[in-house]
């Protein structure tokens, strides 16, 4: 009987602690702890967190500080996650209390499923760990917990958790990759944690989503990351290291700077394929496939070329001949003037104002460009050693 009591009471407290959002519901099974006290508190403060996930993922007062980044993965997926993704209609699934376990003396699991009110559909279960803090209780992801008997390495300002073994010197690739980029991008030093898991493994029951209606059928294939001023973590398969993309990782790192849709694209593609290639093929074997293909020479019009979007193949895919241009355009600036004043080029994202800015940057327009080209052109030919294959 005072149990029962008990749980009226803070289904009482919950019910109408705020009316912003769908309230939690606990089912009738739940143990609570038996400190009547210690009840309220943490049903209280697990319904403040979910209230203030619902608003901001940034911003939750509830987050336990010392997993906050861990728990900012969790985060993004609360955020908007008791609305109907289809008619967009709020407050469509109601959080219910479906487990409540004792870790310690002040530490709690916490499960959480989202039910539709209409037809009683999950949608998703979330979970988290509970920690007493005072008079309240905040809260993380079990990310941490979910790993902390995993191995773990350190490379400079990188920290690899992982199962079994990784590939240490193609991380170490990727590290070099990374600060090279980021150097040019001044991106200041931070720590960087990566969770690493087995190919095909579901990721998110890790970060404390177990089951998300949305994902059903490509959970194996799905990554998270979390980027901050001061750190980064990423929730990946081990492949992400062991085979990534060098022209992937330019376009990465630019994420950090700034949206790619502020940038110029042929710019951007232009310094992806200089410094990480394209499909699988480094700079010079693509520089081979684009001579081999468009067979041109001093006498070659190439702002007909630029005009009529011209492109050569490499592997089924298509590559735009004006990425490759754009990306000598990259490689004299960068030697003249340095990368700051690529940047330049690279945030003028209009045809007007990018061709303004190059022939402030090099000397090169509508005037000269043929001629200029075909100089930067033959001059990577030359560089690059496969002179032989000019016609």
């Amino acid at each position: 009987m005072k149990n029962t009591l008990i749980l009226l009471a803070l289904l009482f407290c919950v019910n109408t602690a705020n009316t912003q959002s769908s309230t939690l519901e606990i089912i009738p099974e739940i143990r609570l702890p038996k400190d009547s006290i210690k009840s309220e508190q943490l049903i209280t403060s697990l319904n403040q967190f979910l209230i203030a996930a619902q608003a901001n993922a940034r911003e939750n007062d509830w987050v336990y500080p010392p997993e906050y980044l861990q728990t900012s993965l969790l985060l993004d997926e609360i955020v908007g996650i008791q609305n109907d993704d289809d008619s967009k209609n709020t407050n469509t699934y109601q959080p219910v209390l479906i487990d409540l376990s004792s870790l310690s003396e002040n530490q709690y699991f916490i499960q959480i499923s989202y039910v539709s009110k209409a037809d009683q559909k999950l949608k998703a279960i979330i979970e988290l760990i509970a920690h007493k803090a005072d008079k309240s209780f905040l809260f993380s992801s079990p990310l941490n917990r979910n790993t902390k008997d995993w191995n773990t390495i350190s490379i400079d300002n990188y920290t690899f958790h992982y199962q079994g073994t990784i590939n240490v010197e193609k991380s170490k690739e990727y590290i070099k990759q990374s600060k090279f980029h980021d150097a040019n991008l001044e991106i200041k030093s931070k720590e960087v944690t990566f969770y690493l898991l087995d190919d095909g493994l579901r990721t998110q029951p890790y970060l404390g989503l177990p089951f998300r209606l949305g994902y059903n059928g490509i959970a194996g294939r799905m990554s998270w990351s979390v980027i901050n001023e001061n750190q980064d973590i990423y929730l990946v398969h081990k492949s992400y290291l062991s085979e990534f993309d060098p022209h992937d990782l330019w376009h990465a790192r630019l994420r950090q700077v700034t949206p790619r849709n502020k940038v110029n694209h042929a710019v951007d593609e232009g310094i992806a394929t200089l410094y990480g290639g394209s499909w699988g093929f480094n700079w010079k074997e693509m520089f081979i496939a684009f001579q081999d293909q468009l067979k041109f020479n001093e006498s070659t019009d190439w702002l007909k070329l630029k005009a009529e979007k011209a492109a050569f193949i490499t592997d089924g895919h298509r590559n735009p001949s004006d990425f490759m241009i754009n990306a000598l355009f990259v490689k004299k600036i960068e030697t003249e003037k340095g990368f700051s004043a690529v940047m330049d080029l690279l945030f003028a994202k209009e045809e007007e104002a990018y061709l303004k800015k190059l022939d402030e940057l090099t000397g090169i327009n509508m005037g000269n460009y043929n001629q200029e080209v075909w100089k930067l052109v033959k001059q990577e030919l030359e560089v690059l050693k496969i002179g032989e294959h000019i016609n």
